[in-house]
């Protein structure tokens, strides 16, 4: 456990750092205090650079992302896909049940305050919490963390999905608390899958979809 920690500290120290500075801000301030200050802050440049950002945690990048993997090892493919697949379980559960009645920013505010909202962005008004975005952006990006061995590709990790975290935030589909419960839940998963599987024994973990082409 300890040199899992030790050595994906690129992307975990920054990660704790977001969890303290995050945990700060939302005792300190109410999300609605919290989304209206993040609010004040745009330009065109972006407006437009968040709204394609925003996609790289979409559900479809992460299954890309798995199908690219097989053909580099059954176990980082499972890794990530496992990951995905439960931390999305898991928020949209959490959406639909104990969180269902909770709204997203564009309704909140509605007749509240005039919020600036990215022109052609199309807003969601229900199902806040958490993230599904956020949650699939740590998830996929930890996985890619704890794939890679370079540092430097490990700290990009981290800044990666953090910034498709702000998207949420700056695209007013969501609020930080959002985006902070969807990040732990990505984050959690995944280092619980990764610790299950990371020893497995099993041959064809280590296989990957270009030797069975060899084989075959």
């Amino acid at each position: 456990m300890r040199t899992v920690f030790r050595n994906n500290s690129p992307f975990l120290i920054p990660y704790a750092l977001f969890l303290l500075a995050g945990a700060v801000l939302i005792i300190a301030n109410t999300k609605a205090e919290t989304h209206l200050e993040f609010n004040r802050f745009h330009n065109h440049f972006f407006d437009v650079f968040f709204q394609y950002l925003t996609y790289f945690g979409d559900g479809y990048i992460a299954t890309l992302t798995v199908v690219v993997l097989l053909t580099v090892k059954f176990r980082y493919a499972l890794i990530t896909g496992l990951a995905s697949i439960v931390s999305a379980l898991i928020t949209q559960i959490l959406k639909h049940t104990i969180f269902s009645d909770v709204l997203r920013p564009a309704k909140f505010f509605e007749g509240l305050h005039d919020l600036y909202l990215v022109p052609n962005v199309e807003n969601n008004l229900y199902n806040s919490f958490p993230s599904g975005h956020s949650t699939c952006a740590f998830a996929l990006y930890f996985s890619i963390a704890l794939i890679v061995e370079n540092k430097a590709a490990k700290f990009f990790c981290i800044l990666f999905a953090l910034s498709i975290g702000y998207s949420r935030i700056y695209l007013s589909q969501h609020f930080f608390e959002d985006v902070y419960a969807g990040s732990l839940i990505g984050v959690v998963t995944t280092m619980i899958v990764y610790l299950l599987l990371r020893n497995s024994k099993a041959p064809w973990m280590g296989r990957s979809l270009r030797i069975l082409k060899r084989t075959v």
